[in-house]
């Protein structure tokens, strides 16, 4: 069926629309055009959506953007929808009804209602008997849903009968000029911070991907609880992996250098970020130095550049994000850069073929690090002592 194939949003999908925007706008700053972006790809999802009221639909998309675009790294499909609204309160008419007309659109079926409801109950029902999980069975839940329908008497409609079918977007420069000039016009973009930030990490992430020499990044993970990853074996090598360490004495070195860093919550976050990721918290801590000189407080903007010390997507003024989630790109970029690396090359030369474009930024990492390892071995002066 090609309803679980079809795209709502697409990798060219995105580069259309960020080739469109950089050369509409070009005189604008890297962060509205961001913006604009962004909200351009929240309208083609909201499009999308069944007919919910606004606030479920807002609801649905920051779902959507962080599990199928953030969690999954694929772009957004009818089939991922489908399992979203699956997490809603079905009993809802306000829910049910316009999911109900929904899947009917994507089905290519007519049905009724109260016999959809317990064919996707029973689905679902044996989903969770069965111990396989949606996002890892999403690959023909709705091909599924609509044999068990057909089944049950559901009468089968033809194309002609379709009329809202989820599909790739086409994006002509005629419809978004009018969308993107109100925008333009607009005088503030006002989203909840989640959204945005959700939707901008998504979206800078595709633009990485497409760019490969502007691929300094990898997607940030959703981390309710720490899980560190197995690393491969020929990612990381053992003495860059996460070990605990005297984190007052690394406080004590951030303090020498001024950080703002050495101070919560930045420095649980990347402490955090390095543990679920299987690396040394030295590493880290390393880049922000390389990067940023450990962002020292005597910088007027240290509590901005503090949100991305790493400078991920490229800087802290073009992603000024919160240290939570810099810090997960951070480690993830660090650790899918490890990967392949060859037993004879330098595993700190190896992440710098695409975190930075200077040559030299392993170098200084490097250097940085070992600064850090020296510091922390060598024993504390008591001062307390007569």
């Amino acid at each position: 069926m090609a309803a679980d194939e079809a795209y709502v949003l697409s990798p060219t999908d995105v580069r259309n629309i960020r080739s469109y925007v950089q050369h509409k706008y070009a005189a604008l700053p890297g962060e509205k055009r961001a913006e604009i972006v962004a909200d351009a790809v929240k309208r083609i999802i909201h499009k999308q959506l069944p007919n919910f009221e606004t606030s479920i639909k807002r609801s649905v998309t920051e779902m959507l953007i962080r599990t199928a675009v953030l969690e999954r790294q694929r772009p957004v499909r009818a089939e991922d929808i489908f399992q979203a609204c699956l997490e809603l309160d079905r009993t809802s008419a306000e829910i049910y009804d316009p999911f109900h007309d929904w899947l009917e659109e994507q089905l290519l079926i007519s049905c009724k209602k109260p016999l959809m409801q317990r064919v996707m109950d029973e689905l679902v029902l044996n989903g969770e008997q069965s111990g396989v999980a949606s996002n890892e069975a999403d690959n023909g839940l709705l091909t599924q849903l609509r044999g068990l329908l057909i089944t049950e008497g559901a009468e089968s409609r033809n194309m002609t009968q379709a009329s809202t079918q989820a599909e790739v977007i086409s994006l002509p420069a005629t419809i978004w000029s009018n969308t993107l000039a109100r925008r333009i016009s607009t005088r503030t973009y006002i989203y909840s911070t989640l959204s945005l930030l959700l939707i901008a990490a998504t979206l800078l992430y595709g633009w990485s991907l497409n760019f490969p020499s502007d691929n300094k990044l990898q997607p940030p993970v959703v981390m309710n609880q720490v899980q560190p990853i197995v690393v491969p074996v020929d990612g990381l090598p053992i003495e860059l992996r996460y070990q605990e360490i005297d984190q007052a004495r690394l406080i004590s070195f951030l303090k020498t250098k001024s950080s703002i860093l050495a101070e919560e919550p930045y420095f649980g976050a990347i402490i955090t970020a390095a543990q679920a990721f299987d690396i040394h918290p030295a590493v880290l801590f390393a880049i922000t130095g390389q990067e940023q000189g450990f962002v020292p407080k005597t910088n007027k903007q240290h509590k901005e550049i503090a949100n991305n010390p790493f400078n991920v997507f490229h800087s802290w003024q073009d992603f000024n994000t919160n240290i939570k989630q810099s810090a997960e790109i951070a480690a993830r970029t660090v650790f899918n850069l490890s990967k392949d690396r060859p037993a004879e090359v330098d595993p700190f030369t190896w992440i710098n073929r695409k975190y930075a474009e200077d040559p030299k930024w392993s170098d200084g990492v490097r250097s940085i690090f070992a600064k850090i390892i020296a510091y922390m071995e060598k024993p504390a002066i008591n001062t307390d002592l007569p």
